[in-house]
């Protein structure tokens, strides 16, 4: 099973199979951005933000540093001629400085590497540019130990909900806003329990891991209390200097 048919059942819906639904895009509208040139997004299963970025901006890169991943996207998007999608590694691209208006990220740089592909945005984002990022927080300290292995099965390093503003005002962004979107979580891990729940014999088989990782993962969000640890938070940026 190709981890983009999850994924494709999303499209269905309008929405993108991603933490934070469409509720990210839409606080990222709400402020009344202004139409430039370049956008950039990181990480695939994008579709709908794509779209709605679509209205704003005249040229959308995607990158994404996993190929079956970019293969898909970029299958979806080879008729628009405004999108590029790209096989990359996040935190060393190979786009000129200060390039672009606008980079979103939604649930694609709560990894261990954050700093590293923060520290490229930065690089890459024009002077007073937007930043959205969506990032999974711990909403509790210590975090119980099967939240402790969700996060390490999925190469997750959550910082604390509390300290992610100051995070980010540490590596030379302001803050403009920032809007806890933890409600969707519900919603999206129960899409993800009853696609999993239709995935046939054949395609378990195909991909063992990955299937019983999600099916772990939406069980223990939903039935053993870790959506008390689990969160979502939406930041709205601007690059200071």
């Amino acid at each position: 099973m190709e981890k983009n048919d999850l994924a494709e059942e999303a499209i269905q819906t309008n929405t993108d199979l991603l933490p934070g639904g469409n509720k990210q895009i839409e606080h990222l509208l709400e402020q009344n951005i202004s139409k430039g040139a370049y956008a950039l997004i990181i990480g695939a299963g994008c579709e709908m933000t794509v779209i709605q970025l679509g209205k704003y901006f005249s040229d959308i890169n995607i990158i994404a540093d996993d190929y079956d991943a970019v293969m898909n996207l970029k299958m979806k998007m080879k008729d628009d001629e405004k999108v590029k999608v790209k096989l990359m590694d996040c935190a060393h691209t190979d786009f000129e400085n200060e390039h672009f208006d606008l980079i979103y990220s939604q649930g694609s740089i709560s990894v261990p590497e954050r700093k590293s592909i923060t520290k490229e945005v930065k690089r890459i984002l024009k002077s007073q540019g937007l930043f959205c990022a969506g990032e999974i927080v711990s909403l509790k300290e210590p975090v119980p130990g099967f939240v402790s292995d969700i996060w390490e099965r999925s190469g997750l390093d959550p910082i604390p909900s509390s300290e992610i503003k100051k995070y980010y005002e540490g590596k030379g962004f302001g803050v403009l806003c920032e809007k806890d979107l933890s409600d969707t979580l519900k919603d999206f891990y129960e899409k993800i329990r009853n696609i999993v729940a239709k995935v046939s014999k054949d395609k378990k088989e195909a991909d063992k891991k990955y299937i019983s990782r999600m099916k772990h993962e939406s069980h223990a969000y939903l039935n053993l209390g870790g959506d008390k640890y689990i969160g979502f938070k939406s930041l709205i940026m601007r690059k200071l200097n």
